[in-house]
Parts: structure tokens; C-alpha cells; sequence
């Protein structure tokens, strides 16, 4: 009974000092766990790092064993005890964990972490399902697919709403370039599609506005050269009455 309830009190002690950090790392990127507090060397029965129970690396009399599985993607520090993850892959997810051994004292979990290898995300597709435009107005319907996930957005040229939500999948509208964008916690992803082709309202729209710029260019000119001709008159109309006076008065003089 005793022996009992001394293995539930040193359970529940390495809970106790256990709080779970929570990773989320790309596919092929590194990642270093470092531990809680000092390990005293000179004390040290053994140290072990596992995931999901099973043994990474295992310190004990000066000496480091690592696992073949992780050999050239792991390093053991032997001066902090942290561990170097490198080249993840979306096997290596899962419960690491570190723990001491030391002389007198109760083993204790001194890591604790969760780790998501997530893959990069992948580009989404496109695609137009409906196109319909008139002289005055324009319908362009989109699919936008990621991960076996479909949105389906209307876009009249200028706007484009969007059918359902997605925290990983959504449909944005920049100038004419419709996007469909793709994300997980650790990257992001976009195709893109072209509306004018599409939507012959925003050829027109474009057009037009192209021929009121061009229109209000000319007006400016032609405003700019006339007032310069305008002022350009005065300036000599003054200077000529000037010069008949002056003449006038000379004349007067004699």
C-alpha cells in the first residue's frame, strides 16, 4: 500500500512540473527545446529526451546515445541539455518530452512539447464556373479549391463576395486581379486570375476612364497655353502703351 501510494505521489509530482509548450513548424525547417532549470552534472544518474515514450537521446556516465532513426538531424548540448531538431519531417510530429535523473531525488520532467510538422501550403486552384456581363453590369463566378475545400465568390468587377468561410481558404479582390489564397499556422499560398478578360463592364469601365483622362488632359493643356497666351498679351499690350507714352513725352520735350 505504501509502495502504491509513493508511485501516484511521484506521478503526480512530474505533472505537477510539467506544462506543455505547443509548436507548430514547417516541413524541412529546425527547431531547438530547451529545458527548465540547471542539471547538475556531478549528480546526474541519467537524462533522457523521447517522443511519445519512445527514446531520442539518452545521457548517462558522460556518454550520449541518439537514436538511429534521428542520427544526423538530432544534437545533444551537452552543457544545456537542449535538443536540436533539424530537417523535420511530418513523421517527427508528436509528445517530446525530457527528463532528469539525479542522486536523491525524484526523476523530473523538466520539457515538455507538443510538435505540429505541418507541410508547406499548397497552391490552391482557380477556376471560373459562370461568366455573364451586359453593357452595364458584370457576373463572374469563381471556384477557389484548397485541401478538398471549395469556396464559390460572385464578383461584379469591383467586389467580390464570398460563399461560406474558411479560416484556411479565402477569395480577395485587387484592382482586376482576383486571388484565391491557401494558409496553415506556417505558411501561405495564392492563385491568381485576371477579371477584365472576364468581365467586359470593366473593359468599358477602364476604356472610359482611359477617355476621361486623356479628355481632361487636353482640357488642362489647352487651359495651360491659353492662360500663358492670355498673360503673354497683357505683358506686351503694357509694354507697347508704355513705349508710346515715353515717345510722347519726348516729342512734348522738343
Amino acid at each position: 500500500m505504501c509502495v502504491k501510494w509513493t508511485c501516484c505521489f511521484l506521478f503526480a509530482v512530474l505533472l505537477t512540473v510539467s506544462t506543455c509548450e505547443v509548436l507548430k513548424v514547417r516541413e524541412g525547417e529546425s527547431v531547438t527545446l530547451n529545458i527548465r532549470g540547471h542539471v547538475d552534472k556531478n549528480n546526474l544518474i541519467a537524462f533522457e529526451w523521447s517522443v511519445n515514450n519512445m527514446t531520442i537521446a539518452d545521457y548517462r556516465n558522460r556518454t550520449i546515445y541518439i537514436d538511429p532513426h534521428f542520427k544526423g538531424r538530432v544534437e545533444f548540448d551537452e552543457d544545456t541539455f537542449s535538443l536540436g531538431l533539424g530537417n523535420l519531417m511530418k513523421n517527427d510530429s508528436g509528445h517530446y518530452t525530457a527528463v532528469r535523473n539525479v542522486y536523491g531525488k525524484p526523476k523530473e520532467m523538466v520539457a515538455d512539447y507538443s510538435i505540429s510538422v505541418l507541410e508547406h501550403a499548397a497552391a490552391p486552384t482557380l477556376t471560373v464556373v459562370s461568366n455573364w456581363s451586359s453593357s452595364d453590369s458584370c457576373n463572374v463566378t469563381l471556384n477557389c479549391t484548397g485541401l478538398n475545400v471549395s469556396l464559390i465568390s460572385s464578383c461584379d468587377g469591383t467586389f467580390c463576395s464570398q460563399e461560406g468561410r474558411n479560416r484556411f481558404l479565402s477569395i480577395s479582390l485587387n484592382h482586376a486581379t482576383v486571388s484565391c489564397n491557401h494558409s496553415n499556422p506556417v505558411s501561405w499560398n495564392q492563385t491568381l486570375i485576371e477579371l477584365e478578360p472576364l468581365c467586359q463592364l470593366s473593359r468599358k469601365r477602364q476604356t472610359r476612364r482611359w477617355t476621361i483622362e486623356v479628355i481632361f488632359g487636353i482640357v488642362a493643356c489647352v487651359g495651360l497655353i491659353s492662360a500663358v497666351m492670355i498673360v503673354a498679351a497683357i505683358y506686351w499690350w503694357h509694354k507697347s502703351r508704355d513705349h508710346n507714352i515715353q515717345v510722347g513725352h519726348t516729342c512734348s520735350a522738343l
